[in-house]
């Protein structure tokens, strides 16, 4: 059986959006997980303690993504994680920099972008 060269897990509600992105990363021998919501991600969270990256949409039902990178951050301070968001208005960008994150993409997410992010971060 192939070794898997790392999990990503990716947060994202909208099921157009992360056929995408899986469809992006699939040849890459990475592990994808996926979450719809902050409660599941926190689950994967803390079920899988090898995760190396996280791709966080910030408008998500039940919990928003600034929470759920608080609580990541807070526990493994060291993990990277890139918010994704539609809603790239001007300050966007900022606003999640500045609560943690570590890369910002806006959507539709740039194939290209998305890998030239998660070679950064996986290889």
């Amino acid at each position: 059986m192939e070794m898997s060269r790392g999990k990503i897990l990716v947060v994202e509600d909208d099921p157009a959006s992360y056929k995408l992105i899986a469809a992006a990363l699939k040849s890459s021998d990475y592990e994808i997980l996926h979450s719809e919501n902050g409660k599941d991600a926190m689950f994967q969270f803390h079920s899988n303690i090898d995760i190396r990256l996280v791709l966080l949409d910030i408008q998500l039902p039940e919990m928003n993504g600034f929470e759920i990178l608080e609580q990541m951050k807070g526990e493994k301070p060291t993990l990277p994680i890139v918010a994704q968001t539609a809603y790239s208005m001007t300050d966007d960008r900022e606003k999640c920099l500045n609560a943690g994150c570590d890369e910002y993409m806006s959507k539709p997410i740039s194939i290209s972008k998305l890998r030239e992010v998660v070679k950064k971060y996986m290889d």
